[in-house]
């Protein structure tokens, strides 16, 4: 684990959980990486557009998201089979440093392994009180895990095992290396798309636009 957090903090740049406080007139760029539809995907895994998330569970900004916008968006596109949505882990909040929002995504990770990763999801977000306060801390995440019902003993040993760092590393590494500014971000099609105050009308507009040209 030492090695892993050297990493990080070698890595780690000025994003931060940014959301609604950091509105921007820059032009939204193109990423030339495509961005397939991997794990934690809604939606129709087949859909030619894709909309994907980088967030961080202790963020304000992506639990905003994840409870007024998010639920709208898998019934307005997701249910319907127009789109996939998938979400990403981008730990900012840890700054460097293996902590809670690293934490609280090894968790997701061990929900998804017993096929509850959104109703994780879910109970991260609505039980989020702000950042490094305790919240996420590897015994209250057992305590979700229990609330939901999951087998205890096979999500304590996933979660103590660290064995999901891995995978959020390498997605901390890749919004790293195509410099996201914080999170939530969002890619559309592999391009970033602004939502400087979270609006719901940010995300079905390019939405719609994106679908009429497939």
């Amino acid at each position: 684990m030492p090695r892993l957090w050297l990493l990080i903090a070698l890595l780690f740049g000025a994003s931060a959980c940014t959301g609604a406080a950091t509105p921007t007139r820059a032009p939204a760029p193109t990423l030339a990486r495509a961005f397939a539809p991997v794990g934690r995907t809604q939606g129709n895994p087949e859909a030619r557009v894709t909309l994907v998330v980088y967030a961080d569970f202790q963020c304000p900004y992506s639990r905003q998201f994840a409870r007024a916008v998010l639920p709208r968006l898998i019934a307005d596109y997701g249910a319907p089979g127009k789109i996939s949505f998938t979400y990403k882990y981008f730990p900012v909040l840890d700054e460097g440093r293996i902590g809670e929002s690293h934490w609280a995504a090894y968790a997701a990770e061990c929900a998804s392994e017993q096929g509850k990763f959104w109703e994780y999801h879910d109970t991260l977000y609505a039980e989020q009180l702000g950042a490094n306060v305790g919240a996420f801390t590897r015994v209250w995440l057992k305590r979700y895990a229990a609330a939901l019902q999951l087998d205890a003993t096979r999500f304590a040993e996933c979660l103590d095992s660290d064995r999901h760092a891995k995978l959020v590393l390498e997605h901390l590494i890749e919004a790293l290396q195509i410099k996201l500014p914080g999170t939530p971000t969002f890619l559309l099609n592999g391009r970033k798309i602004e939502t400087p105050t979270l609006d719901y009308a940010e995300f079905w507009k390019p939405l719609e636009a994106e679908l009429k040209m497939r």
